[in-house]
């Protein structure tokens, strides 16, 4: 589906606008704050074309995109601003605790990325260019494309005001001012003077301090900003609110910020780089061991955010990092390193471009679709990156690995580990780091034995807890069945012939008052109400997956139809009552073996619609699926549909 009718989908399948808070993106992932999580449908979510992965963080919801996600999120911003709904925020639930602190990080940096990635990435080709002698350092143009790249780094407050103002719910405007007073010459230029006698305020001291660059003192002065501002609009009346409450506001705020926050969270940066430089002076290799074992873990919990403060903090007063942006290098590189394996080592054509496309990504430092498409998928593969990662990050604390500036982390920020005086050797140490880690997941990768086809069968397995917005439980209901590995033989039959399962009356999908088969999103079909409580197998071919609580079954033909027969309508609440199976996953049927029994009073006494949906799982692999008759009975083991290629 393209971009908006994908954004349509995820807004319908989160709870719809009213249940979203707060939308917004990082460079894969779609990021939400919604109300009520228990409305989100995630697997469903999950099954989308175009979605890589799903799942709740921190309580943040995370749509994982890829390298469209910008374009989505568009579409997404697009129709909730067309809606017009105002989406009052004082319902929503709140974080509590670590969760909290991670949110509100990640709500405030993710919205500065692209200022600081791109200014980082030109202050990196810059570095390349004057290594090369291609552009002098007093040149007119070296002094204007170095302003680029130093600009969002040493106005680094505006940034960090405008989006903590929006994190925090106050005047984006009143905010940036607040920045303004941290960066006016008069402290400015006392600093630059050495002039550091601090002012006096009411006879309290201001002291004088460098906020170029800065991180923590504008998001506090922000985050007291919204409280002041909170309380101080309560009591001003209202045709006079636009003249006095920002003025009370600045003048309550600014002078605390000066005298308290500001130094405070100055010292509580220099701590951070201290204690940054400590961890690595003393611990060695073992804590990039650490590190890089465990990136891709931290990284998919969002846990990564923690450390921005402290590399930005280390940027701008050391000129360098030493921990997540090496780090990170050398992680993303190991899931490149997986990835290329198995694209050299799989036979699956699907799995193969998968990986050949995603290995792309990942050397580009985009590692998603890596990590969701191929490496968690087979297991293995990632075990092998996370032993990849942890080598080449021991490498790099080894040797003390420096990251000159902000970029995402993938061979295009290579420049930014050029020395700022055009040194080379942190430049190989970058490469032979690479080499390590990039190698040894490599190697592992092809060492290792996985099985493709529990992939495929997960892959299944998602596509069957899709099923019915009624159907929560489903989930449990299969991710929990044991998927034994299975051999499809070469069995003669007609290619692309699904024949009835059941005896009973045909009902076209469209008439389900199950939305999910009605508008076909697990796959095209058609359904049947059950005459008598049998099911048999529509084909030759092997039994993927029963379902744990009975009611629901999958196949694969020898000619790679896969199947779906799910008896009932919400049938999983009953928990295996009323079921009686006579396969087990892995095993070989014939066309018109018994596969099922089921009481048919029994479950239709419960409230349960014995409809009968049979559904075409793996539909996008045909041209077309055609029910032979869609009206009438028609008996157990008569042709019912006809796949077309």
């Amino acid at each position: 589906m393209n971009h908006r009718e994908l954004s349509k989908e995820i807004i319908q399948l989160t709870g719809g606008q009213e249940n979203i808070t707060q939308a917004w993106h990082c460079i894969t992932r779609l990021r939400f704050n919604v109300r009520e999580q228990n409305k989100v449908q995630l697997e469903q979510i999950k099954a989308l074309d175009g979605v890589l992965g799903a799942q709740f963080q921190n309580d943040q919801f995370q749509v994982v995109i890829g390298n469209q996600v910008a374009a989505v999120y568009e579409q997404i911003e697009d129709q909730m601003k067309q809606s017009g709904i105002a989406k009052p925020e004082t319902d929503a639930p709140r974080s509590k605790g670590i969760n909290a602190v991670l949110d509100t990080i990640s709500g405030i940096f993710t919205p500065i990325l692209p200022a600081i990635v791109g200014t980082g990435m030109l202050k990196g080709i810059l570095a390349l260019l004057v290594t090369l002698g291609a552009i002098q350092e007093n040149s007119g143009e070296y002094q204007v494309l170095s302003s680029i790249a130093n600009a969002a780094f040493y106005f680094l407050p505006f940034l960090l005001a405008l989006s903590s103002a929006r994190k925090f719910k106050v005047n984006e405007y009143i905010a940036l001012t607040l920045a303004g007073t941290l960066l006016y010459p008069t402290m400015l230029n006392a600093y630059l003077a050495n002039q550091l006698e601090p002012i006096r305020f009411l006879s309290l001291r201001v002291s004088i301090v460098n906020y170029t660059q800065s991180v923590i003192p504008i998001i506090l002065g922000v985050w007291l900003l919204s409280y002041v501002h909170r309380w101080v609009d309560r009591f001003i009346p209202g045709p006079v609110k636009v003249i006095f409450t920002s003025m009370i506001v600045l003048v309550i705020t600014v002078p605390i910020l000066l005298i308290a926050i500001g130094p405070l969270g100055n010292y509580m940066g220099i701590y951070l780089e201290m204690g940054t430089s400590w961890l690595f002076a003393h611990s060695g290799p073992l804590t990039g061991i650490i590190l890089g074992g465990f990136m891709p873990l931290i990284v998919m919990t969002g846990m990564h955010y923690a450390f921005f403060p402290g590399t930005l903090q280390n940027l701008s007063k050391l000129g360098y990092d030493v921990l997540l942006l090496p780090i990170n290098l050398i992680t993303n590189m190991s899931q490149a390193g997986a990835v290329t394996a198995v694209f050299l080592k799989t036979k699956d054509k699907k799995m193969k471009s998968i990986a050949l496309s995603s290995g792309i990504s990942a050397l580009l430092g985009i590692t998603e679709p890596a990590l969701y498409g191929v490496t968690l998928k087979l297991k293995k593969p990632f075990y092998a990156s996370l032993i990849g990662g942890a080598a080449g990050g021991g490498f790099i604390t080894a040797v003390g690995l420096k990251c000159f500036g902000f970029a995402v982390p993938g061979l295009l920020s290579l420049p930014l580990y050029i020395g700022p005086n055009g040194g080379m050797s942190n430049f190989w140490y970058a490469l032979i780091g690479i080499g390590i880690s990039f190698t040894v997941s490599f190697v592992v990768t092809l060492l290792l034995k996985w099985d493709e086809t529990n992939a495929r069968n997960s892959d299944m397995s998602d596509s069957a807890q899709t099923l019915t917005e009624q159907e929560q439980d489903t989930t449990t209901a299969f991710s929990q069945e044991t998927v034994t590995p299975v051999t499809v033989h070469s069995i003669e039959e007609k290619k692309g012939e699904v024949f009835s399962p059941l005896t009973g009356e045909l009902v076209p999908l469209a008439e389900l008052p199950d939305q999910t088969f009605a508008q076909e999103m697990t796959g095209k079909g058609i359904a049947i109400r059950p005459q008598d409580g049998r099911v048999t197998a529509p084909f030759d071919g092997t039994v993927t997956l029963v379902a744990k609580s009975k009611h629901a079954i999958m196949l694969t033909s020898s000619s790679g139809i896969d199947i779906l027969i799910h008896v009932g309508l919400n049938s999983v609440s009953l928990k295996g009552k009323y079921f009686d199976v006579k396969v087990v996953t892995g095993q070989e049927v014939k066309k018109g073996d018994l596969l099922l029994e089921f009481d048919m009073d029994g479950i239709q006494g419960a409230g349960i619609d014995l409809v009968t949906p049979v559904i075409v799982t793996n539909t996008p692999d045909y041209l077309d699926v055609v029910p032979v008759q869609v009206k009438g009975v028609i008996p157990m083991n008569e042709l019912l549909l006809l796949t077309v290629r």
